[in-house]
């Protein structure tokens, strides 16, 4: 399977909105190497995979594709939203630049169903693309203001607080795991290291996070692998040693379980 690269911003461009294109359509794996997507869809119905992770495609729903995230279509119903593609340098010294993508474990997840907030959302949507047509004067900060109202919401739909103190377990876990991921790849070194079990470890990680310390440490090594493969000439061996894998066989193993395809493959199409 080929992974297709798709950069729809122009040079220079580090902001678009636009309508979901209403049509059944089944897309191949793709991704986006320097800009996240955040796609907002009123209606439709399908799925959306994005990673190993599987999505319905209903009204109310809201999806995160993370620069060098894979993702892609099957949709069964033609689909009506907006699509927002941003540049990260768009958001440069601004609060969200941290929270979307330097925080360590990811603050947002992929994907969102918006009960609630659905209306809300549909209007800061509207908000964003009229502001994006006018061009007005500070229309880029009133646009970033807005992103930062849909982020708060989604913090809220996650019950979300980062104002709130992480419990010091986890503190002390992400401390661990961003210094030894590279080493240590199972939860019962870090839970030995901590003075815990493995159990409370984890049930801290879904009280908290809504996921195993075992899937914290995978996201950390998967994110590494891909700034290896996109951004390092090494080759698959030298990944799989500098990553802690015994040998390339399991760094792909690995990476396939947790992307969808082999790593090979993944340089290959986002590049």
């Amino acid at each position: 399977m080929q992974i297709e690269i798709k950069n729809k911003l122009n040079d220079n461009e580090l902001f678009r909105i636009k309508r979901m294109k209403e049509v059944i359509k089944t897309t191949n794996p793709h991704g986006h190497k320097e800009y996240l997507e955040i796609i907002f869809l009123t209606q439709g119905e399908g799925l959306h995979q994005i990673d190993h992770h599987h999505f319905p495609v209903r009204g109310n729903s809201l999806y995160l594709v993370m620069p060098g995230q894979i993702h892609n279509w099957a949709l069964t119903a033609i689909p009506k939203g907006f699509v927002v593609m941003v540049q990260k340098d768009f958001l440069l010294g601004h609060p969200l630049y941290d929270d979307l993508f330097q925080t360590f474990p990811l603050t947002f997840s992929s994907g969102y169903q918006l009960e609630q907030t659905g209306e809300a959302v549909h209007g800061i949507f509207e908000n964003i693309e009229n502001e994006h047509a006018e061009r007005q004067p500070n229309y880029q900060a009133i646009i970033q203001t807005y992103l930062l109202l849909l982020f708060n919401l989604l913090k809220r739909e996650a019950h979300i607080d980062r104002s709130q103190s992480e419990p010091p377990l986890l503190k002390a876990f992400f401390e661990l795991v961003a210094t030894h991921y590279k080493t240590s790849h199972e939860v019962a070194w870090y839970a030995s290291e901590l003075n815990v079990t493995t159990k409370t470890l984890n049930a801290n990680c879904r009280k908290f996070l809504d996921k195993t310390a075992g899937a914290v440490i995978n996201e950390k090594l998967t994110a590494e692998c891909k700034r290896l493969l996109l951004y390092s000439q090494a080759n698959m061996g030298e990944i799989a040693y500098e990553l802690g894998f015994a040998d390339p066989s399991h760094f792909n193993k690995f990476f396939k379980r947790q992307t969808g395809v082999l790593p090979s493959i993944y340089r290959k199409g986002i590049s």
